[in-house]
């Protein structure tokens, strides 16, 4: 027989066997097993939030300096999109509410004819991507109809996207998407009409790539459709990826990735069959009289860790086993080790812009997170980061024009420029200036893309894109405990995650330092269960009988909430 203190402990181990789960040390969760945002991507969460909540038609902080280059406003808002549901997947899976508002708005916005209607005259074609042009093609407005996959490429995506991540089709109706350019005329499509056009320009062209400049086919801008094909698959049933993405892939690999040197072409000109490309033996003689002459004089260089950056992180959500045989080429001719252990990336003089920002996103995807920390690094120190009102970004700044943009014709436009000195003072120049190098010696070209490219690279854990593509939300995603009613101005969230297997919801924040209470509520809740919620190892409550349920909290100091499910009321 068991006596005195064996059979109290006895006791107590039987105690804790027979408790429900949810009572016993959380469950097993640690909070810290799940992605969660810094206080930098946070900020650069509320920034874009921000921004998208601006009127449809207000384009401030959307800085655009022309719609031919990287820095143009169908890239920013793409890319905004992309940036909200890389957060939204990975870190705040169950949080529901404003970043779901600001995709739609932006979504909304990409319709807005300020962003589209630069088609109306490029769709003309340029002799840059047209040797030996001698009359330009018949222009059309419409910018999804024909060729422009670098508009209609991320209409598909960012709708893909937004279903997956919210499970609203309302851009699946008839006539949902429309495009108005003036009283009399508009151009109507909806999701399905949109990915019918793009495949059969796939499926039909001389070659499986759809062109965004007439005669031009970017391997960066045939990332989006591809994707854009993978998503409506598996939200509609159909098997367009299937069709279309086996042609591209043997195609890129046969004509746009060298196999010697792992980079990858910059465009394929469709009537001369030519690479555009650093390496190609007739360059300078399929080239305008001043690209050609400019490569060769090594002015411009066509091998681009904007391109290879852009096209191997998308290129990796579909085929990974691609971009993971090349990517240590890449990164070993791309990133520079400088000696004193900070990393760069080699000045890429065709897209200025952008060329950190993309090759960061390529090592975030690839899990290469010593590189993509570096990279950050350097980021930080080049690009003038600014905090305002909780919101954070890097300031867009401008010091040259993208190849392919008119300095002549903005010459007379002005852009602040801040000077190496101590008081930080602003002044303005002329863009077009000689003198401007001078005045900002501190300063590196810089745009909304690639601010965007650096929320992104935060965002995504190993294979982030991959994930978002090959394991999307299913249906049951949308009924499951979820976070609402978040005061993002005050309240500064780390994490929202429901575990399935573990039937724990994770809501972790930050505190802010200062003295105030802050509150959110618990949704999707079964009444019929208890429910233990925790603040890490702390009992916080225990309910059952609810539907939601909201928390208070102390928000000067942080939180790991993890609200468990307990025995179904037994």
């Amino acid at each position: 027989m068991l006596k005195g203190s064996k059979l109290r402990k006895l006791s107590r181990l039987l105690f804790l066997l027979v408790l429900p789960c949810c009572v016993s040390g959380g469950n097993g969760v640690n909070p810290e097993d799940y992605p969660a945002a810094d206080k930098k991507e946070w900020g650069q969460l509320r920034w874009v939030l921000q921004i998208a909540a601006q009127p449809l038609g207000d384009f401030t902080n959307f800085e655009s300096v022309d719609e031919i280059g990287d820095s143009a406003r169908r890239f920013e808002i793409a890319f905004s999109c992309y940036f909200l549901g890389a957060e939204q997947y990975h870190k705040f899976p169950a949080w529901d509410g404003q970043i779901k508002n600001g995709y739609d708005r932006l979504i909304r916005k990409m319709f807005e004819k300020p962003v589209w209607q630069y088609w109306s005259e490029d769709s003309a074609g340029r002799p840059l991507y047209q040797p030996g042009f001698n009359s330009p093609d018949a222009p059309m407005a419409d910018p999804i109809a024909y060729r422009n996959i670098m508009y209609s490429g991320h209409i598909g995506m960012m709708i893909g996207q937004y279903e997956m991540l919210y499970n609203d089709f309302k851009w699946d109706k008839p006539g949902s998407i429309v495009l108005k350019w003036d009283e009399n005329t508009q151009f109507v499509y909806d999701n399905k009409s949109v990915q019918d056009v793009m495949f059969m320009q796939m499926i039909t062209n001389p070659v499986p790539g759809i062109e965004c400049e007439p005669n031009a086919v970017f391997p960066a801008c045939n990332q989006h459709p591809v994707l854009s094909w993978k998503h409506y698959d598996y939200l509609h049933g159909t098997r367009y990826f299937e069709a279309a993405a086996p042609l591209f892939k043997k195609w890129f690999e046969k004509v746009m990735l060298n196999q010697e040197t792992h980079e990858i072409a910059f465009a394929y000109l469709i009537k001369q069959g030519y690479v555009l490309a650093q390496w190609h033996p007739k360059l300078g003689n399929v080239l305008d009289k001043k690209l050609g002459p400019a490569v060769k004089a090594g002015k411009i260089s066509l091998n681009s860790p904007c391109n290879d950056g852009w096209v191997g992180a998308f290129m990796h959500a579909w085929a990974p086993e691609l971009m993971e045989k090349h990517y240590p080429y890449m990164k070993k001719y791309f990133v520079v080790k400088n000696p004193d252990g900070t990393e760069e990336v080699r000045t890429d003089k065709l897209f200025k812009p952008d060329f950190l920002g993309f090759f960061t996103l390529l090592a975030a995807e690839m899990g290469d997170e010593e590189t993509k920390n570096k990279l950050l690094e350097r980021a930080d120190k080049l690009y003038s980061p600014i905090w305002k009102d909780g919101t954070y970004h890097y300031e867009y700044f401008n010091t040259s024009y993208a190849f392919g943009a008119k300095p002549a014709e903005n010459k007379a436009k002005t852009a602040k420029c801040c000077c190496a000195s101590k008081d930080k003072k602003h002044v303005v120049v002329p863009m077009g200036s000689l003198g401007l190098g001078k005045c900002c010696k501190d300063k590196f070209q810089n745009d909304n893309v690639q601010d965007r490219l650096f929320g992104m690279s935060r965002a995504l854990p190993k294979s982030g894109l991959w994930k978002m593509y090959n394991e999307p939300f299913d249906k049951r995603h949308f009924s499951e405990p979820a976070l609402t009613d978040v005061d993002i101005k005050s309240v500064i969230l780390k994490r929202a995650v429901y575990d399935r297997a573990k039937k724990a919801l994770i809501a972790s924040t930050l505190g802010t330092g200062k003295d105030g209470v802050a509150d959110f509520k618990f949704k999707n809740l079964d009444s019929g269960k208890n429910y233990i919620l925790k603040d890490r190892e702390k009992p916080v409550a225990e309910f059952r009988g609810v539907k939601e349920y909201n928390i208070k909290f102390d928000n000067k100091v942080s939180h790991d909430f993890i609200l468990l499910e307990g025995n179904g009321g037994k």
